[in-house]
């Protein structure tokens, strides 16, 4: 298999498209382990268990999906910058596309990270 060149602008925004995507998805887990579970509108408070299986694990899934999302968000945003404007670009669209995927999940997934580490609470 022939391995992509990343020195053609093309190749930079579909890969920027294709990152943004898989930054979402790590947004969209990162919802679901942060403020999806347990999250309680009227105390305010995302309850957790921490001696139960899930829970004692619960603070490092969210770090580290914070990261991989801010990562992957980074990194869509750089590729999608890069090869926006550029002559030979013939795919202007997916460099708009990735640039925005990256900036929507690096705005989002501190959001996300700062509601669980701020309201968790656990169940005693």
């Amino acid at each position: 298999m022939k391995t992509p060149n990343f020195r053609l602008y093309d190749t930079q925004a579909t890969t920027g498209v294709l990152v943004g995507i898989a930054a979402i998805g790590c947004l969209a887990a990162l919802m679901y382990c942060s403020v999806g579970r347990g999250l309680d509108l009227d105390q305010g408070i995302i309850a957790y268990a921490p001696d139960s299986t899930w829970g004692q694990y619960r603070n490092y899934i969210v770090m580290g999906l914070t990261a991989a999302s801010i990562a992957l968000g980074t990194a869509a945003g750089l590729l999608g910058f890069n090869s926006l404007g550029q002559k030979r670009n013939n795919l202007q669209a997916r460099s708009w596309l990735g640039l925005a995927m990256g900036a929507f999940v690096d705005a989002l997934a501190p959001v996300f990270f700062l509601a669980w580490w701020i309201l968790k609470e656990s169940i005693i």
